[in-house]
């Protein structure tokens, strides 16, 4: 691992932060080449659990606490093993390290030599003392309420758009274990078809009718792994109590089609949907989905599952 500066080349669509590239006629949801869907940061404690999403930073030390970062990468049609590489460096515009300081991270875990629809490389590392002194450096707030630091990743596996690119803001926080950021836990999905529960998973597959919609449900874990209420300070030093929305992202393979791209989580208190936040309908034989939770913090939580369609009788 060294600290150099380090070029890397666009997909030939063009960078976006967190996702591959899609053209402007097909929806974010459809997936039908290789996609980087999500990307998770998890703070590790000296036992290797985790129980915050953001890492405490001591900056007068510039020393900071061992991460997990976990990337979702999907691609329908395989060719070959996936391939990715990683690094980290001060936030760019451009979400690349390239002509700045970077640090590069060793191969990745949690990745299988076959090629596979999903997959998910997982990085462990400590933040070196000289990427926690450049972020404080560029951080206009010098250091308030911690510091950030990219996480640029690029994946391969025989695409024709290879490599695709994606990025993720890493957050150092130095505020107290109270009003640090936990990852939101998506632990299963309603099924409903015109408001009547059908099945929720896991466990199992999705099994539905070809050409009949349903409705999709996100549930989330308990406690700090849903909902959290939280606090912050703000620059005039005083305290602000808030509540997360966590923001829903759906993504398919080609035989299952979402309404929407993205929902909300329905407000407490307030009229919940009778028929799911996003509807799907599948054509006959089997697909992918995923559905990628985001807290509004920085936390990130997925969930991925089979769903087969047989042909009305």
């Amino acid at each position: 691992m060294s600290l150099a500066p380090h070029g890397l080349r666009l997909a030939a669509c063009g960078l976006v932060v967190g996702v591959a590239c899609t053209p402007d006629f097909q929806s974010p949801s459809q997936v039908t080449d290789l996609r980087v869907l999500a990307i998770r940061q998890d703070a590790l404690e000296d036992d290797g659990s985790s129980r915050f999403a953001d890492a405490f930073v001591d900056l007068s030390a510039q020393t900071a606490q061992r991460v997990r970062v976990r990337a979702l990468v999907a691609d329908p049609h395989p060719r070959q093993s996936l391939v990715s590489h990683a690094r980290v460096c001060s936030p760019t515009d451009s979400g690349r390290c390239q002509d700045v300081p970077t640090f590069e991270l060793g191969q990745p875990m949690g990745t299988i030599p076959e090629p596979a629809i999903e997959q998910q490389p997982e990085y462990t590392f400590d933040v070196p003392p000289e990427v926690v002194a450049l972020a404080l450096q560029d951080d206009r707030l010098k250091g308030f309420g911690g510091i950030r630091v990219q996480f640029s990743l690029d994946a391969s596996d025989g695409d024709a758009h290879d490599p695709v690119l994606a990025s993720k803001i890493l957050l150092y926080s130095t505020a107290p274990d109270s009003m640090r950021n936990h990852n939101p836990e998506v632990v299963g999905l309603e099924i409903t078809r015109e408001g009547v529960h059908v099945q929720t998973v896991p466990p199992g597959t999705i099994a539905v009718t070809a050409g009949v919609e349903y409705g999709l449900r996100p549930l989330l874990g308990p406690g700090s792994a849903g909902i959290e209420d939280y606090d912050v300070v703000d620059l005039s030093g005083q305290t602000i109590h808030l509540r997360e929305t966590p923001r829903y992202s759906f993504f398919a393979t080609a035989a299952i089609s979402f309404d929407r791209d993205d929902a909300d989580e329905p407000l407490s208190g307030q009229p919940q949907p009778v028929n799911g936040i996003a509807r799907f309908t599948a054509g006959a034989g089997s697909g992918s989905m995923w559905v990628v939770a985001r807290d509004g913090r920085g936390g990130i939580g997925w969930i991925s599952a089979q769903c087969t369609a047989t042909a009305p009788p």
